[in-house]
């Protein structure tokens, strides 16, 4: 009888003990991920300081390793995380910037993954469309990003301010119903944030 009950004790306790053994899985994942994550964002705070003290800061090659391991650790661990993504893109956007060979649209394949993960988050569109630009992409995704993100984010500060700024590079060669988007933008940004307005105005005068 006691051997009985012994058993179906134990087969009570076993989705308990399953459940415990799930939860501290991902916690080790999660832990995992967040190590990973730190790391990098180490790395990105670190050269974003060096950069407002000097303008010619460079990244350096073993550096933007480093912190690409780290984020693509913290990918391989957390693949649904759209953060982890924005973190991965901005790592190789600084690397690019610096001169480092960075490989075709790696950088624009993970603010696309961001995108896809949070289809809803104005800034990856924002930050997306500025990716493209930057690979002197003007087209027709460049295009559908920028009115994506002002149709998400209509008065976020970083989306009016990407969005004033390719009003004033890009007049004339875009069409007259995204032009007429960004001009809007930019009005925004006048009523809003006067100071960012001016400064980027004053950048084309």
């Amino acid at each position: 009888m006691k051997r009985s009950l012994s058993w179906h004790r134990g087969l009570l306790m076993l989705p308990v003990v399953l459940v415990l053994c799930l939860v501290i899985f991902q916690a080790f994942t999660l832990l995992r991920s967040e190590v990973g994550r730190y790391q990098t964002e180490l790395f990105l705070d670190h050269w974003q300081r060096k950069t407002a003290a000097s303008k010619s800061v460079v990244v350096e090659p073993s550096e933007l390793d480093i912190a690409i391991q780290g984020v693509d650790g913290a990918i391989r661990q957390m693949p649904e995380s759209p953060a982890l993504y924005v973190l991965k893109a901005r790592v190789l956007e600084r690397g690019r910037l610096s001169g480092i060979d960075i490989e075709n649209n790696v950088e624009l394949e993970a603010w696309q993954k961001a995108i896809v993960l949070r289809p809803a988050w104005p800034y990856s569109w924002s930050d997306y469309a500025r990716a493209r630009s930057q690979y002197s992409l003007i087209d027709r995704s460049f295009t559908a990003a920028l009115l994506r993100a002002n149709e998400l984010g209509p008065w976020e500060p970083r989306v009016l301010e990407n969005s004033a700024l390719f009003s004033f590079h890009y007049r004339g060669w875009l069409s007259d119903g995204l032009q007429a988007a960004l001009d809007n933008s930019y009005q925004k940004l006048v009523k809003a944030y006067p100071h960012s307005a001016r400064k980027i105005a004053g950048q084309y005068q």
